[in-house]
């Protein structure tokens, strides 16, 4: 759970076509149970997360998308023409003349995610290769 939410914190969250009913029958059970509605929804989600994989899972794969994001916005202002950019970290290691190079490398410098991509970049083209070939 947002420990932030744990002490009454947090980001106002609307959330649009919920089932009144529902809605009602939350609010009972938090009024007899001296809670928030909120934190019985926080339950909730968080059970929901669990069934599929779980909250921490569902946590790595949001920081795995935040990165990918972060180094993407890098290599979209590579200007280089030619070779294979390595991002990581939300900033460019180097050009490199081959794929091999540039995977060594990776090894070297990046601790999290990195992107490794052809250039020209062509803003658009979106082919993800999990893994490296060896």
């Amino acid at each position: 759970m947002n420990k932030s939410n744990k002490h009454g914190e947090g980001r106002l969250i609307a959330v649009r076509r919920f089932d009144e009913e529902l809605y009602r029958l939350v609010k009972m059970y938090a009024s007899l149970e001296g809670r928030r509605i909120a934190s019985i929804l926080e339950e909730a989600v968080e059970m929901w997360l669990e069934s599929r994989g779980g909250v921490e899972e569902a946590r790595l794969w949001a920081r795995l998308e935040e990165e990918y994001e972060r180094n993407l916005r890098v290599l979209e202002g590579v200007k280089a023409r030619e070779g294979y950019a390595l991002v990581c970290g939300g900033r460019l290691v180097g050009v490199f003349q081959s794929y091999t190079e540039a995977a060594a490398k990776s090894r070297e410098e990046c601790v999290a995610e990195a992107i490794i991509a052809r250039l020209p970049y062509k803003a658009g083209e979106r082919r993800v290769e999990l893994g490296l070939p060896w």
